[in-house]
């Protein structure tokens, strides 16, 4: 038996838990492990192939794509629930 605070209140009806994560969290997070994925990989570069300094712009230039694109698809799923459900 769960304890007092744990169980409805009388008449009271709890929403079913979620089956799933959001796909869209889930790609958001993979975008984001890639970023730092490519930070490091960055900074290797950085340190240990300094002679060729032309890899590193490529690899910026990815990473910043990649992580602008994580930054985005949390504001265009935020606003296309907002205008499904309007104002409040």
């Amino acid at each position: 038996m769960s304890t007092p605070m744990l169980r409805p209140r009388r008449g009271e009806i709890r929403p079913a838990p979620p089956a799933h994560a959001d796909p869209w969290l889930s790609i958001t997070v993979l975008l984001l492990g890639l970023t730092g994925v490519g930070l490091v990989l960055g900074g290797v570069l950085a340190i240990y192939d300094w002679t060729t300094p032309g890899a590193e712009q490529p690899l910026l230039v990815t990473v910043l794509g990649i992580f602008l694109v994580a930054l985005v698809i949390p504001v265009i799923t935020a606003a296309t629930r907002w205008a499904r459900t309007g104002p409040r």
